[in-house]
């Protein structure tokens, strides 16, 4: 029965798109719903062969255009829903189009929506509004597998970037030179290693094997390297299978009572990268906009030489035979350390209203990403210092300023959740969960003991905002 409906379904999208696309780019695929989304497996024997599914596929490749820098992604349901990189969209205030310039003629849409993004790996799912179906490209696979069963060592890839001023992409032939490369800077899991070049602008566009189908979502490279990486497919595939359902405030307050959970259980396991990854992007904005006036604009005199002597002491680290990776982010993380101190504060010219862990993650993240730009992206000293100044301005660096705000506040203490609250906001939904803690025991006033999460509704999920008093204000 199921497989009657999935045809039903399938065979009324493909008749919609046959006119723009060809009754072969409906031939011989599989399709499987998550929720609202359905996808579709592509044939290893497509119809036309290998160079006309290839053809096909480059109609649903789409260029996203940001109010901060530009990326790609591409079409897995002809109802509008796109795969692209989270990092391509994240740190934007919002999307200003996306473009299909290999169709005929080319489309522009300017209503786009952020529906999920992966808290985990670089991923992102978006909604296009449009008045007719959008060509598509099949995926290599449905399911949640192993790389190893769609994609092996040297198989022919293809890879796509704008041909300089053209309204066209140009193709990029390549193999796949590894099926699991590692990079906790990028994000957890293995990702795919390509001979393609990778460039600037491709992040979230598809990687093609030799039959159109894509194995891959481009993500990463290093500036002056051949090739790139990207994350397999069926990490596309679990993150479309693992996005809740929040429909209802039942299902949203479930949600909201297990996304607490796991941010504090993180914290109280040590485990800071999941529950930086459960911080809200908009908070963290916030907290991370405030530190960063507050440093970059200190008295000049002062804090440059501090800045100047925290870069030569982590140049120091920097391709040094006689230290390996682990010792030199160890040695690093004690430099961090010493940011810390009021010694160093006074140094910076910084007053006690910028609390010492908002010093000590700005160092955090700009010290480890101007390590990372020079040792392994063999960049100069100072694209290394404007890497690094980048890296602050991402949500996944602020993240690290708002959980350290969060840290502060907890103190320590030992929590458990008491309740949770749905609670109507101007602009989005939000949640109050208000905290039991062992500082109750001691307090003299039990009401301004209590502390609660205040959580938000963004990107298709619960995120955890500021950690206060239990009284939710407009700030939280």
């Amino acid at each position: 029965m199921r497989r009657c409906e999935w045809w039903r379904v399938t065979l009324g999208a493909c008749s919609l798109l046959a006119s723009s696309l060809g009754p072969a780019a409906c031939a011989s695929t599989r399709g499987r719903d998550f929720g609202e989304v359905s996808v579709r497996e592509g044939a290893s024997h497509p119809r036309g062969g290998g160079e006309a599914q290839v053809h096909r596929s480059r109609q649903g490749i789409a260029v996203i255009e940001t109010d901060v820098g530009r990326g790609m992604g591409f079409v897995i349901d002809p109802s509008g829903y796109l795969i692209t990189n989270r990092h391509v969209i994240e740190d934007a205030d919002h999307i200003v189009s996306v473009e299909f310039p290999e169709l005929d003629p080319p489309r522009t849409y300017e209503s786009i929506q952020v529906v999920y993004t992966d808290p985990e790996h670089d991923l992102a799912l978006l909604h296009v509004t449009a008045d007719e179906p959008l060509p598509w490209v099949p995926l290599a696979t449905r399911k949640v597998v192993p790389v190893g069963r769609y994609l092996q060592e040297t198989d022919v890839i293809s890879t796509f970037r704008r041909a300089g001023d053209h309204e066209v992409f140009a193709l990029d032939r390549g193999t796949v030179q590894r099926l699991a490369v590692y990079n906790e800077a990028a994000g957890p899991g293995a990702f795919v290693g390509v001979t393609a070049p990778i460039r600037r602008g491709q992040s979230g566009g598809p990687v093609l094997d030799d039959v159109g189908r894509a194995v891959g979502v481009v993500t990463w490279t290093w500036r002056e390297s051949t090739g790139g990486f990207a994350i397999p497919i069926s990490d596309a595939t679990r993150m479309l299978q693992q996005r809740p359902a929040l429909e209802g405030g039942a299902a949203r307050l479930e949600r909201a009572n297990d996304r607490s959970r796991r941010f504090l259980e993180a914290l109280g396991s040590g485990d800071v990268e999941s529950a930086r990854r459960l911080t809200s992007p908009s908070f963290a904005r916030k907290v991370r906009g405030e530190a960063l006036s507050a440093i970059l604009g200190a008295d000049e005199d002062g804090s440059l030489p501090v800045m100047q002597g925290f870069v030569a002491a982590v140049e120091s680290l920097v391709g040094n035979p006689d230290t390996t990776t682990e010792a030199a982010y160890d040695r690093l993380r004690e430099m961090v350390a010493r940011t810390g101190t009021d010694g160093f504060r006074e140094q910076l010219g910084l007053d006690e209203a910028l609390a010492s862990s908002q010093i000590v993650s700005f160092f955090y993240e700009f010290g480890q990403a101007y390590y990372a730009a020079r040792s392994f992206g063999h960049e100069e000293p100072e694209a290394a210092v404007a890497a690094a100044m980048r890296r602050l301005q991402t949500i996944d660096a602020a993240r690290t300023f708002a959980l350290a705000d969060a840290i502060d506040t907890l103190g320590g203490s030992a929590v458990e959740i008491d309740s949770v609250e749905l609670v109507p906001g101007a602009y989005a939904p939000k949640a109050l969960v208000t905290l039991r803690s062992d500082r109750l025991d001691d307090a003299n006033d039990r009401d301004d003991a209590r502390i609660a999460l205040h959580l938000r509704l963004e990107w298709g999920d619960w995120y955890v905002a500021s950690v206060g008093r239990a009284a939710l204000s407009d700030g939280g």
